[in-house]
Parts: C-alpha cells; sequence; structure tokens
C-alpha cells in the first residue's frame, strides 16, 4: 500500500514527534527512579541506624532481643531483626533471616555496615546491615510502593509518549496543509490555463519563499496567453485575407461547374476536384475564424432554453428527421446557454458523425440519473466502425483526423472548435464509447439554475 505526501509527512511528524516524547520519557524515568531510589536508600540508612542504636541500647539494659525489636520506632513499615551469639530474632517472617544475602552480612561485618536492593520471593527489598558490637542489625525495607509509584508512572509517561505520536501525526497534517495550499493554487490555475482559462493568475501572498513561484508562474501564463492571442490573430488576419480570393474562386469554379457538359471529360474531373477543395478551403477558413473568436472579443450571449429545441433546431438545418432525437425521460429539459455556441457544438458533432461515422443514428436527451438533478446529457452516436482507443487523447486537437477519416473531406477542425466552445459554456465533452460499433460522443450540461421563472 503506497501512502499519498500528505499522509508521508503526517506520519514522519508522528514518528518523530513519538521518538522525541520517547526518548524524553525515558530519561525522565530513569532520572526519577534514580533519585527516588536514592532517596529511599538515604532515608532507609539514616533510619536503621536510629533504630540501630535504640536495640543496642536496649541489650545493654538486659531487655531480651524480641523485646528489643518490637520498641523499634519503625516496625510495621520496616522488619527489624538482630543476630546475637549466631542466633536470628526478628519481629516478624516477611524476610525470613536464611534468605538473607551472605554477602551484605559480611560485609557489615568488615566496613560496619552495608546496604544492598534485591529480590526476595517476588519483591523488591532494601536491606540495611550495622554492625554492632557484640550483634549485627538488620533493617528489612519493603519498596513495594516505590515499585507502583514507578510503575503508575511509567504507563503515564507511555501514554504520553503515544498521545504526543497522535498529536505530531495532526501537526504534520495541519503543517503539510499550511505549506501545500499555495502548490494547490498554482496545481489549480495550471488545470485551468490547461482548459483554456489563458487569463489564469496567482495570487500573491507575500510570503518571500512562494512569492517567487507564483510570479514565476503569472509570467508563464502572461507569456502563454499573449502567444496564444498573437496566434489568434495572425489566423484571423490570415483567414480574413484568404476569405475574399478564395470567395472568388469558389465561385469560379461553382460557375464552371454548371458548363461542364461543353467540357471533354478530363477537364469536368479537374474542375470537380477544384470545387472540392476550394469548398474544403472555404470551410477550413470559416472554422480558423470561429476558432480564433473563440474567447476573444466573443461574448457569451446566454438565455434559458430547452435543450431538444436546440437539437431539433440543429437537425432541420441539416436535413436530417426529427425521430434522430429520443427523449428519455419525461420533462422539457432547460438549460441556460449561449445558443449558437450550443448549435455549433451539436452541430459539429452532427457533421462529424455523418462524415467519418457513416451517419449519426440516434440524439439521445436524459438526465444523469436521480442522484444527480442538476445535470443532463445530451448523446450523439453514430454507425461508424468507431475510435482506436489511441487516437482518443488527441480526437480533440485542431487538425486531428483518425486513420480512417484520411481519405474524408474536412480538415479536423471541427472536434476542436466543439471542445473550445463546450469549455466556454461549461459543458463536458467526452467520448464515451469506442467499440467497433460506433462512436458515442457525450456532452454533459448544467440544467438551468432557477427554470420555474423562464417565461414561456
Amino acid at each position: 500500500m503506497r501512502f499519498g505526501l500528505r499522509a508521508r509527512v503526517a506520519l514522519a511528524f508522528g514518528l518523530l514527534s513519538f521518538v522525541i516524547a520517547g526518548a524524553v520519557s525515558g530519561a525522565t524515568y530513569s532520572v526519577a527512579r534514580w533519585y527516588l531510589l536514592n532517596q529511599r536508600e538515604d532515608s532507609a540508612i539514616t533510619r536503621a541506624v536510629l533504630d540501630s542504636r535504640s536495640v543496642d541500647a536496649s541489650l545493654a539494659a538486659d531487655l531480651a532481643p524480641v523485646t528489643a525489636l518490637e520498641q523499634v520506632p519503625s516496625v510495621g513499615t520496616s522488619q527489624p531483626m538482630i543476630q546475637v551469639q549466631g542466633v536470628w530474632y526478628t519481629s516478624g517472617v516477611t524476610v525470613p533471616p536464611a534468605s538473607l544475602p551472605a554477602s551484605l552480612l559480611s560485609i557489615a561485618a568488615k566496613d560496619g555496615g552495608a546496604q544492598q536492593r534485591t529480590t526476595i520471593g517476588d519483591e523488591q527489598y532494601l536491606l540495611v546491615a550495622i554492625q554492632l558490637d557484640t550483634s549485627v542489625y538488620v533493617e528489612v525495607f519493603p519498596l513495594r510502593d516505590l515499585d507502583l509509584v514507578l510503575t503508575i508512572g511509567g504507563w503515564l509517561l507511555l501514554i504520553q509518549t503515544l498521545f504526543a505520536g497522535i498529536i505530531g501525526i495532526f501537526i504534520g497534517r495541519y503543517t503539510f496543509a499550511r505549506i501545500i495550499r499555495p502548490l494547490l493554487r498554482l496545481g489549480a490555475g495550471a488545470r485551468r490555463i490547461a482548459s483554456g482559462e489563458f487569463s489564469t493568475r496567482i495570487q500573491l501572498t507575500r510570503d518571500p519563499d512562494l512569492d517567487p513561484i507564483a510570479a514565476s508562474f503569472n509570467g508563464m501564463a502572461e507569456s502563454v496567453q499573449s502567444r496564444i492571442k498573437r496566434e489568434q490573430r495572425f489566423s484571423a488576419n490570415v483567414s480574413h485575407e484568404l476569405r475574399s480570393p478564395l470567395t472568388a474562386v469558389v465561385g469560379t469554379a461553382e460557375l464552371l461547374e454548371r458548363n461542364l457538359d461543353d467540357l471533354p471529360e478530363r477537364e469536368q474531373r479537374l474542375i470537380g476536384t477544384l470545387h472540392t477543395q476550394t469548398a474544403r478551403m472555404s470551410q477550413m477558413l470559416l472554422d480558423l475564424l470561429e476558432i480564433s473568436r473563440i474567447g476573444n472579443d466573443d461574448p457569451l450571449l446566454k438565455e434559458t432554453v430547452s435543450v431538444t429545441t436546440l437539437c431539433l433546431d440543429a437537425i432541420h438545418v441539416r436535413g436530417l428527421p426529427e425521430d434522430l432525437i429520443h427523449v428519455e425521460d419525461d420533462g422539457d429539459h432547460l438549460i441556460t446557454t449561449d445558443t449558437r455556441r450550443f448549435e455549433r457544438i451539436v452541430g459539429n458533432l452532427i457533421d462529424n458523425a455523418n462524415r467519418h461515422g457513416q451517419g449519426v443514428t440516434a440524439i439521445r436527451i436524459a438526465r444523469i440519473s436521480d442522484s444527480d438533478p442538476e445535470h443532463i446529457v445530451v448523446a450523439v452516436e453514430d454507425a461508424g466502425p468507431g475510435i482506436p482507443v489511441d487516437e482518443v487523447p488527441k480526437l480533440f486537437e485542431p487538425f486531428t483526423r483518425g486513420e480512417d477519416a484520411k481519405e474524408t473531406s474536412g480538415a479536423g477542425l471541427g472536434l476542436a472548435i466543439a471542445i473550445e466552445q463546450a469549455h466556454l459554456l461549461d459543458v463536458e465533452l467526452r467520448v464515451e464509447s469506442v467499440d467497433p460499433h460506433g462512436a458515442r460522443f457525450v456532452m454533459e450540461i448544467p440544467v438551468a439554475v432557477e427554470p420555474e421563472d423562464v417565461n414561456e
């Protein structure tokens, strides 16, 4: 499973926070344990020294060893015991004398005293041994309460470490969102430019690190827009300058074609070819002029109309039967659009189907689904050989024609004009079916915002 950049940054923050918190918690636990154990050891030694003096005084007063031990003030919180003439006496049986480490007694006999932490059974104890004149005094201090405190503290530090890791993940996500937000704006701007919105610019944020990137992006967008405008002006100027002489050539070709009967067969074929190619060039110039006007001093004139009516107008102009249109659900689907541009899209799709797809078989109008009542689709279907999958990505590029369309008329501008007009009208245009039994061009169109306010 591959994680996205956002997840990786969040996990990195979480892991770093966990490691840092773990190191701090481990150090805190170690220092606290060392401090508490040393404090307990110091207090135990002090307590044992005082208790040994009390027991030694009682023995000097000829009290029995057990009686002397019972008078120790700390009895109950510790267990005192004493060895007199090789015999052990104790005030309790929690820790039997036989379980005492031999090293403790030997060090005490040599140095006068000794202390040692040890485990007897399942419990931790601190043993303090003090060598008296004629006896050895030992006091046993349980460490159960200290172990409990350290255990609780350890668990709290562990929970704190885990919590720090979780907090680190959220901090990582938040930090990433703050850092990536300007880059997302750049990406959104790039997508808008790619879709034809060349006036897109990125707002500067006074960030010394990101503003140079945004400025470079805006400069690129400005350069692209200027270049496209120059190309559009050039195309429009060339098309305009060629239109008049080409119109004269087309007129001459038509005149010659009306008088073919007086000419030899070879000249008739040449004049027919001349008329076909000049007509094609004339249509190409008209298409180039339209492309140059798209988005350039050609405002949108929107009105709310019936999409069925617009499709009927498109087929009437081309002399096609009305039964090609199939409205697949009830209702008159109203859209708010520029009618001229919309009819041009539908018309170009119909022309493309007639030219390359062996004719239109159906124009279907329907809502997408009950779950999406805000869009309808208009699908133009043909009976052609279909479109190869490898040709689909470049299908809407200018001057692009498929291999099966090389021998047909047309310059490959119809679909390019359709996709550009679709972008302006906020219409999604795509090829939905490319199987061998025909192509299906689909327009996804937003419905009218407030159709109830439309005047009939």
